[in-house]
């Protein structure tokens, strides 16, 4: 008997152990992905002058004090100005496929680089309110008065929330985002890891909420797209996308109030509906902001 307890004590000090490891793992990859430029998905690596766009650098300070290196492309006949929001893993470049067709329409566009890239964290849209807040600022400092922001991914779920908490934001297009920051990452580790949600999830969760100072179950763009309205939204999100599931769009459009557009092309790639049809993607976003950002 006294054998038997010692072997289920030692288990259970060894499925502990597993537990704590694999949590640290598995937080880490969502608290600091590792940043790339990927040619085959963000398409232009070497900054906007790569598709003829006059920049500069500019530093946007956060209120935790990190300070954001973004591009700043001025338009001469100015509509407004529209933030780039990149996503999860990703840098400032990731807006640029959009950026020359948005800066001949006449806007002003911020590509803002998120926190991931000087010094700090990805936290799945939590801390990067701050980030977008922190260009908003900004703009306005700048006297822009017609704001719009364009998402991507991990931007686009920040996107979200920041137009719901941020009346200055009149516009939005939200492409690939997610509804649940936790849903999206325990729809991941199921398909990519074959991670069932029992015992695991709930120790990444803590060591998430612990390591990143947050509280991952309230990243629910879900839950606030509805207050954005009656400023427009528009999503964009690929049918078979093999990240961030097309539920996520489904569910967040028929959350939406109107004014609201759901574009869903037949491509299979996470956000990579630019890729797929730059044409239509381009004439999208142009046509939603200049109906709406003027």
């Amino acid at each position: 008997m006294k054998q038997i307890k010692k072997y289920t004590i030692s288990g259970m000090i060894i499925i502990i152990i597993f537990l704590v490891i694999a949590a640290y793992y598995f937080s880490s990859l969502v608290l600091y992905p590792k940043v790339n430029c990927n040619l085959d998905h963000h398409v232009y690596c070497n900054g906007p002058s790569e598709v003829g766009l006059t920049f500069e650098e500019v530093t946007i300070t956060t209120e935790d004090k990190l300070n954001l290196v973004s591009y700043w492309i001025p338009a001469k006949q100015s509509k407004g100005a529209i933030i780039l929001v990149h996503g999860h893993g990703g840098q400032r470049n990731e807006g640029i496929r959009f950026a020359k067709s948005l800066h001949a329409a006449g806007y002003n566009l911020l590509l803002l680089s998120l926190r991931r890239n000087h010094g700090g964290f990805a936290s799945m849209g939590f801390h990067e309110q701050k980030d977008v807040s922190a260009a908003i600022q900004y703009l306005k400092k700048k006297g822009y008065e017609k704001i719009g922001i364009f998402g991507f991914s991990m931007g686009a779920a920040t996107s979200i929330i920041a137009m719901a908490n941020h009346p200055e934001i009149q516009a939005g297009i939200f492409s690939s985002g997610y509804g649940s920051a936790i849903d999206v990452l325990v729809e991941s580790a199921n398909r990519d890891f074959g991670i069932p949600y029992y015992p695991l999830i709930p120790v990444v969760k803590l060591a998430l909420n612990i390591r990143g100072e947050m509280d991952i179950d309230t990243v629910r763009p879900i839950d606030q797209i509805a207050s954005i309205s009656p400023r427009p939204i528009a999503l964009f999100h690929c049918t078979m996308d093999d990240y961030v599931d097309y539920h996520h769009a489904k569910d967040l459009f028929a959350k939406a109030g109107e004014p609201k557009s759901l574009w869903s092309p037949e491509c299979n790639r996470h956000e990579r509906l630019w890729n797929f049809d730059p044409k239509e993607a381009e004439s999208r976003a142009v046509g939603f902001f200049q109906k709406y950002l003027k």
